[in-house]
């Protein structure tokens, strides 16, 4: 079965969507909610800002 275990939304993650999205014109709405989520994820100290390991 699979594990169910959710990996949070990164800086580093969120701009590579984003990025993609702005090359292709696609996923316009799901680049807002992937910088949206990395930002919540840094402010809550789930993952080191962007750039940091």
């Amino acid at each position: 079965m699979a594990d169910n275990k959710k990996t949070p939304m990164t800086p580093d993650a969120a701009a590579r969507i984003q990025g993609h999205a702005d090359r292709t014109g696609t996923n316009q709405g799901f680049k807002e909610r992937a910088q949206r989520g990395a930002a919540q994820n840094v402010n809550q100290g789930k993952v080191p800002p962007k750039g940091k390991k």
